[in-house]
């Protein structure tokens, strides 16, 4: 029970925060195509607010993401390079839906334009890939998660958090062994 109400660990802020940005956007989006076959001035507002909020969250997650890449305990090299992916289809993903949403709450009270309409599909598309990249490196990769509970190979590998490093083994032995192990199974 001590775990549970102590002070998060500085990679725990971004999944703490990430699904309010996925929630604003990817609402914002299916009421943007809503709105093009019923148009409402209430409507059109509603949308510029969703995505507005979704963006100011969006950078917030952006930022905690940056936090946690720095900080997050032992991971596998392939989760490294997919958070390498997740922060750029992440930053692609929110440069669009920026975009839009300045275009969106200046022109809060009338329709999106097929441009504004066609940027924000992109972006809900970026968004969930970014958001399936993401769950990849956790899920799969085991980042952020205590590694006490993980296996050695991750327990072992890379690290960004400060004080640890990676294996003692060098980055060409670590995936010849991996690659030595495939080959024996």
């Amino acid at each position: 029970m001590e775990n549970l109400i102590a002070f998060p660990k500085a990679w725990e802020f971004h999944p703490m925060l990430v699904h309010f940005p996925i929630a604003f956007l990817l609402g914002g989006a299916v009421l943007m195509l809503w709105t093009m076959r019923r148009p409402s001035e209430m409507l059109h507002r509603t949308v510029a607010g969703l995505l507005l909020a979704g963006v100011l969250f969006g950078w917030l997650a952006a930022a905690t993401g940056g936090l946690a890449y720095l900080t997050v305990p032992a991971h596998t090299e392939e989760g490294h390079g997919l958070m390498l992916w997740h922060l750029g289809l992440g930053l692609a993903m929110l440069a669009l839906f920026t975009w839009v949403s300045i275009a969106r709450w200046r022109g809060r009270e009338t329709a999106a334009t097929k441009q504004q309409l066609a940027v924000t599909l992109v972006g809900a598309v970026l968004l969930m890939l970014t958001g399936h990249v993401g769950g990849s490196v956790v899920f799969r990769h085991g980042a952020g998660v205590d590694p006490e509970i993980l296996s050695r190979e991750i327990r072992e590998g890379h690290s960004h958090a400060s004080g640890h490093s990676d294996s003692s083994e060098s980055s060409s032995e670590h995936h010849k062994s991996k690659s030595d192990a495939h080959r024996h199974d």
